[in-house]
């Protein structure tokens, strides 16, 4: 069994790769988190302990968050990819279930490969990178950063755990495969439609559940006086995306509906939306990595400067002591947004073969290049404005959450909110889904359609 696993994985690598770069993009913060818990830990009482120690929390808080929810959107893309393959292996008269356990099998494989490659660059480049980012501070002069081998099984079993936990629905997708998909060919295949199943609604319980204690822990009397009881609003920008993320099935949709209203005497628009919308329906990997990125990173600053506002109005002494360096936000944020940047690359290139015959099938019937194009680079602005409207949706509702506990007002809550953070990475994930869409159309204006209409 193990021989077909690994062969199959094998012989799949270029749907694989995408699990495997993910699984990369982990293991490389998670060698930042080994190599700033290791620095701490070896002297605790010097002055930078308390920034690594603390750097290293917030690396595995948000990078664990983003990993669970861009490697379950990729990993799915990947089983979806290969469902004739499990459909052919209940031919053969292996049982659904063994068939689900085998996936978290491949899952964990390549998860684990590519954390040992995650790491490894970690370790190439944390020196060069942190003397980069710090070594014009006086506090960091002559520090030396540690590569933290002794944490490397901690650091192996949080990935393996992100990558069981990120490859149970692409498990139960494998597992459900009905063996007649076996008779399909294997590029028409598509996935079963996105909807609400069982798990997504845990997720949204638990991510409620956890935005509740948040707020239950602040107690707006006592708040002026003892401020620090309100740190637990800043885990709201984790929550609330995570929230948005386990409903996308019900959301995603009706927002890219909302937000891309139909432009009747432009048909690329129209196809483009149509195109959208279908996508939509069968995997939310590229809105949600997204979301996940933009929510967590605009929330945080969003949290802090309402945070700011609530410390001034009450005059405390921290009142200038939220701003927020942006070295500081590269270690923090990195996880995130290279998650989310890795995320989508991978699920746009697992349908590069549909795009290019969608693309193909557009100049079949008299499309040109340019409007094929045009319709290429629309369906990325919908995508990227579908995930950001949701993204700013979590932030302004953590926002406004963590006013009422304070005791402010709605007005506090919206001017707090930041929106060149969430913009700035609009606009990379745009550039990257433009890149990887016209990919597929530029091979197919350089051959002719047909070929791929008949692959």
């Amino acid at each position: 069994m193990i021989r077909l696993l690994v062969g199959d994985v094998r012989e799949h690598w270029h749907v694989w790769f995408g699990v495997l770069a993910v699984a990369t993009a982990f293991g490389y913060m998670g060698g930042w988190f080994a190599s700033f818990s290791a620095t701490a830990a070896a002297d605790p009482m010097v002055s930078t302990s308390f920034f690594f120690r603390s750097a290293a929390q917030a690396i595995l808080m948000f990078s664990a968050i983003a990993g669970c929810v861009v490697l379950s959107s990729t990993a799915r893309g990947s089983v979806v990819s290969l469902r004739r393959t499990y459909a052919l292996w209940q031919v053969i008269n292996i049982p659904p279930v063994v068939v689900g356990f085998a996936v978290i099998v491949q899952i964990a494989l390549v998860g684990v490969f590519g954390l040992c490659l995650g790491l490894a660059l970690c370790w190439a480049s944390s020196s060069t990178v942190f003397s980069a980012l710090f070594m014009d501070i006086d506090l960091f002069e002559g520090v030396r950063l540690l590569p933290g081998f002794s944490l490397c099984p901690a650091v192996l079993g949080v990935s393996l755990f992100v990558s069981v936990l990120g490859g149970t629905r692409a498990a139960r997708a494998a597992a459900c495969t009905p063996p007649v998909m076996a008779l399909r060919d294997e590029w028409s295949v598509e996935g079963a439609s996105e909807r609400m199943m069982p798990l997504r609604w845990l997720a949204a319980l638990a991510a409620c559940a956890a935005a509740a204690w948040c707020v239950s822990t602040v107690d707006p009397v006592l708040a002026p006086v003892d401020f620090g009881q309100s740190t637990w609003l800043v885990f709201l920008p984790i929550a609330i995306p995570a929230l948005i993320t386990a409903l996308a099935p019900v959301l995603l949709p009706r927002i890219l509906r909302a937000a891309t209203c139909p432009l009747s005497r432009w048909t690329a628009w129209l196809l483009a939306r149509g195109s959208a919308q279908h996508g939509l329906t069968q995997s939310l990997s590229i809105e949600t990595s997204l979301v996940v990125a933009m929510g967590v990173v605009a929330g945080f600053y969003s949290m802090m400067s309402l945070m700011e506002q609530y410390a001034t109005a009450y005059d405390l002494p921290i009142g200038s002591g939220f701003g927020f360096d942006p070295r500081l936000a590269c270690v923090m944020f990195a996880g995130p947004v290279i998650l989310a940047a890795v995320g989508s690359c991978a699920n746009v290139a697992l349908a590069l073969r549909v795009r290019e015959r969608d693309a193909s099938l557009l100049e079949v019937l008299g499309a040109t290049p340019r409007q094929v194009c045009v319709v290429s680079v629309l369906e990325a602005y919908m995508h990227v404005v579908t995930a950001g409207s949701a993204a700013l949706l979590a932030v302004v509702l953590s926002n406004m959450i963590a006013a009422h506990a304070l005791g402010l007002g709605a007005g506090s809550a919206m001017l707090s909110v930041r929106f060149v953070p969430a913009v700035l990475i609009a606009v990379a994930g745009f550039v990257v889904l433009v890149v990887a869409g016209l990919m597929p159309v530029l091979r197919m204006i350089r051959t002719a359609p047909v070929r791929f209409l008949n692959e």
